[in-house]
């Protein structure tokens, strides 16, 4: 029913008389409309950029199935990079713990500190993008072996890290994967060439199980020290993948949370595990910007500064799984990563018995 009260407003000013709200543009019933209308409008709120791209990424993975990100892999098999000149691999062959995976010339890690007498070379390659800000630095490469620890440290001290990520044992299967590279118990101090490392402390939380992190100070005689957190990664199997990738997207975490920083990466090859963790890091960043994540292109990228970058079809088809681990921890596309999921434990199961 409508209130037909006439409402009066006073209009200050010489000569000017109070007028009714009948006589203005917009009557209080109009007003009352007008807000009951918004009301029930329901309210939409916008987007962001990032949360548009996680989903597109997640409806396009699951729409392609394991099937379609198998072929995905397989196809990578005829890229090759432009460059692939490994001159300086082929010189230094008692460096190299596999004799089949290169160091390309164009992205290695040139040795400066103690050169002379030592030499320039070690088996790792810078690993930049051009897709997104990738925000901090990131070197691959190989686990140290007992002739290349120096090596190694003279690399950390060129470089000062803030992290060093070890995703490898010192034996699997039986086989030397790695070298004892530093000290493991608690204020052990070890020298290594000139470089000097003092295990502080462990680092990482008592209720963390997939790694393990422990504060390293580095020096160099007549030097300041500094101080890189050492990642030890637990049981990642070679050639194989976690049960979750939860526990790398923690370390990626910790290496994001300091802007601007070099993280050294390695497994035993340094492109296999190492190869899926940066990769990984790479779509994460193209997402959060809001842009549209082509990993095969993330991939080619990857391998054209580190040599093989991501060994196995089931290392490619995790990274996916880990990215929609990430996405549906952060409530989006939640549907849809479920489906996903359910077919990828499916695949892994199969994967297992095959590898029994």
């Amino acid at each position: 029913m409508k209130n037909n009260v006439k409402y009066e407003i006073a209009f200050q000013g010489k000569g000017k008389k109070n007028r009714t709200i009948e006589e203005s543009v917009f009557t209080m019933e109009t007003v009352e409309d007008e807000d009951l209308r918004n009301d029930k409008k329901p309210k939409t709120r916008k987007k962001p950029a990032s949360e548009l791209a996680f989903e597109k990424f997640a409806i396009a993975t699951v729409t392609k199935k394991i099937e379609g990100l198998q072929a995905e892999f397989a196809s990578l098999k005829s890229f090759t990079p432009l460059n692939t000149q490994q001159t300086a691999f082929a010189a230094h062959k008692d460096r190299n713990r596999y004799n089949n995976i290169g160091c390309l010339d164009t992205t290695r890690v040139i040795l400066s500190y103690g050169v002379p007498p030592e030499t320039d070379y070690i088996h790792a390659n810078y690993v930049r993008t051009t897709m997104c800000n990738l925000g901090n630095n990131y070197i691959c490469t190989q686990a140290p072996m007992d002739s290349t620890i120096n090596d190694f440290w003279r690399m950390v001290w060129q470089e000062k890290p803030r992290t060093i990520v070890m995703l490898c044992k010192l034996f699997e299967g039986g086989k030397p994967k790695c070298a004892q590279y530093f000290p493991t118990n608690t204020s052990q101090t070890q020298q290594y060439g000139t470089v000097i490392v003092q295990n502080v402390k462990k680092v990482s939380p008592a209720s963390e199980t997939v790694f393990e992190a422990v504060q390293l100070n580095v020096c160099v005689k007549g030097a300041p020290t500094f101080t890189v957190t050492l990642f030890k990664w637990l049981d990642w199997p070679d050639f194989g993948v976690p049960s979750s990738g939860m526990g790398m997207l923690r370390i990626l975490r910790q290496i994001r949370d300091h802007p601007h920083t070099t993280a050294i990466i390695h497994c035993s090859a340094g492109v296999g595990r190492t190869g899926t963790m940066v990769a990984c890091e790479i779509c994460l960043k193209i997402l959060l910007e809001g842009k549209e994540l082509n990993v095969t292109d993330v991939v080619k990228e990857m391998r054209s500064q580190r040599s093989g970058a991501i060994q196995t079809e089931a290392q490619y088809v995790y990274l996916h799984r880990t990215l929609l681990e990430y996405i549906n921890a952060k409530k989006i596309a939640k549907e849809t990563n479920a489906e996903f999921f359910t077919a990828y434990r499916i695949y892994q199961k199969k994967a297992e018995k095959a590898a029994a």
